[in-house]
C-alpha cells in the first residue's frame, strides 16, 4: 500500500491551485490511499480538474503555466534553465504539467542545474506554506462555518470563492520565515466580514455507547440459535446468543461529539444503525452501556405513525401535540386552522384517524410535525408525506423546516437531499461507525471503499 500523507498533498494542492486543501479533497485522496494511488497519480488528476483547468490555467500558454506553478510553490518564476528544460521535456518527451509538478515537489536531484542558495530558499518557503497549510485545514475541519466558507462560489461554471482568494493571497506572501500556529489562526478569524459561527458548544456527547435489543421468540430456541450460528448478516447488527434469549447488537461502541449548529447526514446500508441511532439521540433508545450526553432537544421525526390513540380525531391530536409543545391552549385555533389548510382535510379533521387513509394521515402528521421550527432535528429516511399530490407543497415546506434547524440529522439514500442540507457525514456499518468526517468525503468513502462491495453490492 502506497502511503500517501497530508503534507505531500498540501503541496500538490499549492502547486496547482496556490491555496491549502479543502477538508473534503484532502480525505478523499486520503481515503483513496487503500486503492495504492501514487503521488504521479494524484498530480495527473489534479491537474485535470476544473478549477486548475477552467480557472487557474485557462487559455494560458505553457510558459505560464510553468511559472505559475513556481510562483505558487516558490514565490518566483522559473529560471532561465529550469523554464527551458520544462517547455523541452513537453515538446519532446511528451511531458504534461503534472510531471512537471511531480519532478518539482518529489525528486531530490533536479535535472538541470540550479543554484544552491536558491534551492535552500525554495525549500524553505514550500515547507512553511506546507506547514500553513496543514494548519489552516486542520482548523478550518473543526467548524462547518468555515467548510463552507471556503468553497467556490460556482463549480460549473468554475468561480472562484472569496475566501479561496484571500487565502491563496495569504500564501502567496509566506516566504523564508515560518508562520506560526496564531498567524494562521488570526488569519482565519479575520477570513468573514461578519462574525464566524464557530461551533464551540456541544450538542450531543457519545463515549463508547452500545445499544442491544433483545429479541424473545416462541420456536425452539436451541433450534434458532444452530439456524443463527450458520447465517451470516448481510444487512443489520451482530446477534449476541445468550442462554435466555437472542440479542441484536444495533450500536456497537459508538464514540461522537455533535457541535451545535452541524448538520450530519446518516449514511450506510439497510440495517447499518442509522435509525437506532436517530431513535437512541431522540431519548427512544436508551444505551445498554456507555455514555450519552444530549445537550440539545432532539425532535424526531422517525415514522409517519401518531403516538396516540386512532381512535381520537384529527383536531385532539392537533391538540395533544400543542399542548404537548406549549403547555397552554393559547393561540391553539390558529394552529388548528393552519394545519386544516396546509393539510388539505377539511372536515375529515374532525373525524378519528383510524377512518384515515394511509395518505390522509400521513399528511396529518408531516403537518401538525413541521409547523413550526425546533433546535435540532432527527429525521429518517421513512418518513413519508403522504399521497402525490400532496408532495410538492410537503416539499417545499420540510427544506424550509430543515433549513430552520440549528443541528440536524438525516438518515437518507438520496445523495441530492444529503447534499442540500448537510456538511457532515458518518457512515454506518453493521451497528458501528465506519467513516466519520465532511460530507463529500462520507460519500466518496462509502462508494469507493471495499465497503460499498461488501455491504451494499455484495
Amino acid at each position: 500500500m502506497i502511503n500517501v500523507d497530508t503534507n505531500d498533498l498540501q503541496k500538490l494542492y499549492i502547486a496547482y491551485f496556490g491555496r491549502p486543501g479543502d477538508p473534503s479533497g484532502i480525505n478523499y485522496w486520503l481515503s483513496r490511499s487503500n486503492e495504492s494511488i501514487t503521488l504521479r497519480e494524484i498530480s495527473n488528476e489534479l491537474s485535470r480538474q476544473d478549477e486548475y483547468t477552467k480557472y487557474v490555467a485557462h487559455e494560458k500558454s505553457l510558459e505560464f503555466k510553468i511559472n505559475k506553478i513556481y510562483l505558487n510553490l516558490f514565490n518566483r518564476k522559473a529560471d532561465f534553465d529550469g523554464l527551458n528544460y520544462w517547455i523541452d521535456m513537453v515538446n519532446n518527451k511528451d511531458y504534461q504539467i503534472s510531471d512537471i509538478v511531480y519532478n518539482l515537489l518529489y525528486v531530490k536531484n533536479k535535472p538541470y542545474s540550479i543554484d544552491i542558495n536558491q534551492e535552500e530558499k525554495d525549500i524553505n518557503i514550500i515547507q512553511n506554506k506546507t506547514s500553513a497549510s496543514e494548519i489552516f485545514t486542520k482548523q478550518i475541519s473543526k467548524s462547518i462555518t468555515l467548510i463552507n466558507l471556503y468553497k467556490p462560489d460556482s463549480i460549473t461554471p468554475w468561480l472562484s470563492g472569496k475566501s479561496f482568494i484571500r487565502v491563496s493571497n495569504f500564501l502567496a506572501n509566506i516566504t523564508h520565515e515560518k508562520v506560526s500556529y496564531e498567524n494562521v489562526k488570526d488569519f482565519i478569524s479575520s477570513l468573514s466580514d461578519d462574525s464566524l459561527n464557530i461551533l464551540t458548544k456541544s450538542a450531543i456527547e457519545i463515549k463508547g455507547v452500545s445499544l442491544s435489543i433483545p429479541i424473545y421468540y416462541l420456536e425452539n430456541r436451541s433450534l434458532t440459535k444452530r439456524v443463527a450460528k450458520k447465517v451470516i448478516n448481510i444487512t443489520g447488527g451482530a446477534l449476541d446468543q445468550s442462554k435466555n434469549r437472542t440479542n441484536i447488537i444495533a450500536l456497537n461502541n459508538i464514540n461522537l461529539k455533535i457541535m451545535k449548529g452541524e448538520r450530519v447526514a446518516l449514511i450506510g446500508h439497510n440495517g447499518s444503525g442509522k435509525s437506532s441511532f436517530l431513535r437512541l439521540i431522540s431519548g427512544i433508545y436508551l444505551p445498554t452501556s456507555g455514555k450519552i450526553k444530549i445537550l440539545v432537544d432532539v425532535y424526531p421525526m422517525l415514522q409517519k405513525t401518531f403516538l396516540t390513540s386512532s381512535e381520537l380525531s384529527g383536531i385532539d391530536a392537533c391538540k395533544a401535540h400543542y399542548l404537548l409543545k406549549n403547555h397552554t391552549l393559547k393561540g391553539f385555533e390558529t394552529f388548528l386552522n393552519e394545519i386544516i389548510e396546509f393539510s388539505g382535510l377539511g372536515s375529515y379533521i374532525s373525524l378519528p384517524i383510524k377512518t384515515y387513509s394511509e395518505g390522509m394521515s400521513a399528511r396529518l402528521i408531516f403537518s401538525i410535525l413541521t409547523s413550526s421550527p425546533h433546535d435540532c432535528l432527527a429525521i429518517d429516511e421513512g418518513f413519508g408525506t403522504g399521497d402525490a399530490d400532496f408532495c410538492d407543497r410537503a416539499e417545499e415546506r420540510m427544506k424550509q423546516f430543515m433549513e430552520s434547524a440549528a443541528t440536524l440529522f438525516l438518515a437518507s439514500h438520496s445523495e441530492e437531499l444529503l447534499k442540500q442540507f448537510c456538511n457532515r457525514g458518518i457512515v454506518f456499518s453493521h451497528g458501528s461507525i465506519a467513516y466519520d468526517g465532511p460530507l463529500d468525503a462520507a460519500l466518496n468513502y462509502y462508494h469507493t471503499h471495499d465497503y460499498y462491495r461488501k455491504n451494499v453490492i455484495g
